[in-house]
């Protein structure tokens, strides 16, 4: 498990599938990028690539400094939101920091990004429960 602190933030493509009959989203991290101690970026290129051959881009996995916390940053909502509608579909977003994982929804450009609940965590893999307005 990655331990978020002061040192370079990192970041993952989630890569999966949401369950048609539970909802639940089913991700697994790929493709690791490191940056500066506030400041990270996914591998754009293997995202575009991933998504256009396979079509299972799910979202981001990033770290936050120990000092910020998990929620999504106003740098994250911009993000978040332009990769869902760069992709045409719901993205996920989840944060570590200081030993806590936070998860959020972004369904377009307009989105301010909604929490969800994760079902469990494993070194690589994350399950994540529907929303229950979806």
């Amino acid at each position: 498990m990655v331990k978020a602190n002061n040192a370079q933030e990192q970041c993952w493509i989630l890569i999966g599938k949401r369950d048609p009959g539970s909802g639940k989203w089913r991700v697994r991290k790929r493709s690791r990028s490191r940056g500066t101690f506030a400041s990270v970026e996914a591998d754009w290129q293997w995202t575009l690539s991933r998504e256009e051959e396979y079509g299972d881009v799910m979202g981001f996995y990033h770290t936050h400094p120990d000092s910020v916390g998990a929620e999504p940053s106003s740098r994250d909502v911009r993000t978040m939101r332009a990769w869902s509608s760069c992709l045409g579909k719901p993205l996920l977003c989840l944060i570590r920091s200081r030993r806590k994982t936070e998860a959020y929804v972004f369904k377009n450009d307009a989105d301010p990004g909604r929490p969800l609940e994760i079902e469990s965590i494993r070194s690589n893999s994350f399950v994540i429960k529907q929303e229950n307005h979806d």
